[in-house]
């Protein structure tokens, strides 16, 4: 039996009529371990964001513009529709739901997996249609489930974080500011691993392990899988007064807690199910901090993982010059696809000192398939050739236990000169890219607030990008966290020591994908008597491409940006290349 089928038969016999399936796990991870890749086995896409929502006749899923091409590839012929999110025509789930159904129908969610202010919100919207959670049955249905994996859980060096597990507990209690017994609830993997100078290997790309914590007036808990601690980390832990339990009593300490205890908790990571144990004999309250306490103390990063990331790009910058080089070298060859490339990065960044691996699957993108901002290929069979002419787009990140890269480069091929149209294209990206970069702003500055600097110049020839323009980086944790630089309105403000990217894009089906991404710091510019102003150091060194870039379109200040960026990227990373890799990075930026 197929696993929709499968499905269907399973919500027939629980009264369901229709189950919604989301991508994420119950720690509300953006990727997330093979087992919990239910949406994917059920409908047979792999893009990290997608929510499925299935009935006894139908089926349709919903994702965002970093996936559109590849999801019509990989739903054709499933029965399944795409829904693009933020499109013209495109129904909310609520409201497709309530077009397909009676009013007495119940719809069916994992308890686990969807979170208290989700499920409070659907409820809501979906009225008089009846919502109720389920236990996973996946188990069953799924045959040949992978199990989760027995990943080590090992310590994140102080000299690397900055600070003490006992110092990151004061931070975090003297935000809290609660008077009396408390407890914070804590979920999301990459949040504790910051808080207790761990890391893990339980997702892909994701330097986290599964876990949960609860931070009290007492102390901090720890639960994981306690066999999966190295000696050291274990030792470390108990030297910062942190209690370990085993990953499966989390539900057992949640009842166990103190009646008249605060409890706080971020209700958008915390499941309806953790969240109705917690609440129990207890009054709860939203965490004080938008976007959360831990999140954004993380978020925030302190001088000692400033410098390293700064040294993590240094070295991320020497990698990209010799993979540029190659390709440079070997494109009249004709030998050249995506999957060599992809090959060849790995190869020279496994010889890059203290390499933890990537951040996130390689982007390798020749021409049109870059017209997908999320691109991959399944083997060299299914990747393209490089020869021909045109874009070659490389969206490519490492993990350092100093700090996490996230790159963006587009270069142009070939022995043709570009269009009009590329140019210009490849320009305005550019110019978004450097106004965002060189921006001025008071504290208090939300995200969104900004956007318009990196998608304006886009604006003026009717094309736009429907992804943010920038997300936080972890180190050596998640490459995509808080804050958000994007469209939509977000409360979040930026704050110094906040480091992000700066990717604006272009995306044209059938023919090609521009983007050119930067990592910025956000750092103290001055003191005024009107208020503090924040602006950008760029932390990324990888040359820009200026073949495809319309001089006509800059204006003297950005052509000088880029001028003084390539010289600046030739004199941090000359002295950490060869003799020959030297002279064609400076015959490169001319």
């Amino acid at each position: 039996m197929k696993p929709l089928e499968s499905l269907r038969s399973w919500m027939a016999s629980e009264g369901l009529q229709v189950t919604i399936i989301p991508s994420n796990d119950c720690h509300f991870d953006e990727y997330v371990p093979a087992r919990y890749k239910v949406r994917e086995f059920l409908s047979g896409f792999d893009g990290s964001a997608g929510t499925l929502v299935v009935t006894a006749a139908k089926a349709a899923l919903w994702t965002d513009s970093r996936y559109f091409l590849q999801a019509e590839r990989q739903l054709a012929g499933s029965g399944i529709s795409l829904m693009k999110i933020k499109m013209p025509g495109t129904p909310a789930i609520p409201q497709w739901i309530a077009s397909e159904c009676e009013p007495t129908a119940t719809v069916g969610v994992d308890g686990d997996l969807f979170s208290y202010d989700d499920f409070a919100a659907f409820e809501t919207e979906l009225k008089p249609i009846k919502l109720r959670t389920f236990t996973d049955p996946f188990d069953m249905l799924w045959q040949g489930r992978p199990s989760l994996g027995e990943n080590p859980i090992v310590l994140h060096k102080e000299e690397y974080a900055g600070r003490s597990v006992a110092q990151k507990y004061r931070d975090v209690t003297a935000r809290l500011a609660v008077d009396g017994p408390f407890c914070l609830f804590l979920s999301a993997c990459d949040e504790i691993m910051w808080l207790l100078n761990l890391r893990g290997g339980d997702i892909e790309y994701n330097a986290v392990t599964l876990s949960y914590c609860l931070l009290t007036d007492k102390g901090i808990t720890l639960f994981c899988r306690k066999e999966n601690l190295t000696a050291e980390a274990a030792a470390y832990l108990a030297s910062q007064g942190v209690e370990v339990r085993p990953y499966g009593e989390i539900d057992a300490a949640l009842a166990a807690l103190p009646e008249g205890a605060t409890r706080i908790v971020s209700n958008n990571c915390c499941s309806i199910n953790k969240y109705s144990i917690f609440r129990r004999g207890g009054h709860v309250i939203p965490d004080p901090t938008v976007g959360g306490t831990v999140a954004m103390l993380r978020a925030c990063k302190n001088p000692v993982q400033a410098q390293g990331f700064r040294k993590a790009f240094l070295q991320d910058g020497v990698c990209w010059v010799r993979l540029l080089k190659h390709i440079y070298d070997n494109y009249d060859s004709g030998t050249l696809n995506e999957y060599g490339i992809t090959q060849k990065l790995l190869e020279i960044k496994s010889g890059s000192e203290n390499y933890q691996g990537e951040s996130f699957e390689p982007i390798v993108a020749w021409n049109a398939n870059a017209a997908s901002a999320h691109y991959s290929f399944s083997d060299e069979a299914s990747s393209a050739r490089v020869n021909g002419g045109g874009f070659l787009l490389m969206d490519l990140g490492s993990h350092y236990p100093y700090g996490t890269t996230d790159t963006t480069r587009t270069i142009f091929l070939g022995d043709k000169e570009p269009t009009t149209e590329q140019k210009e294209d490849y320009t305005l990206v550019l110019k978004g890219m450097i106004a965002l970069a060189q921006a001025i702003f008071p504290a208090g500055t939300r995200g969104c607030q900004l956007d318009i600097l990196a998608r304006g110049p886009m604006y003026r020839t009717g094309k736009m990008y429907f992804h943010g323009t920038s997300h936080g980086i972890g180190q050596w944790l998640c490459v995509h966290e808080s804050p958000q630089i994007r469209m939509e309105y977000s409360p979040i403000t930026l704050q110094e020591g906040m480091i992000m990217s700066d990717e604006p894009a272009v995306y044209v089906e059938g023919g090609y994908g521009i983007r050119t991404e930067n990592v910025i710091h956000v750092r103290k510019h001055s003191q005024t008597e009107f208020n503090t102003f924040f602006d950008f150091e760029t932390l990324t060194l990888v040359p820009i491409d200026r073949r495809a870039v319309d001089y006509s379109l800059l204006t003297e200040n950005e052509r000088m940006w880029l001028e003084d960026y390539n010289k600046r990227v030739y004199e941090m990373l000359k002295d950490h290349l060869t003799d020959a890799e030297s002279a064609w990075l400076l015959n490169y930026i001319g």
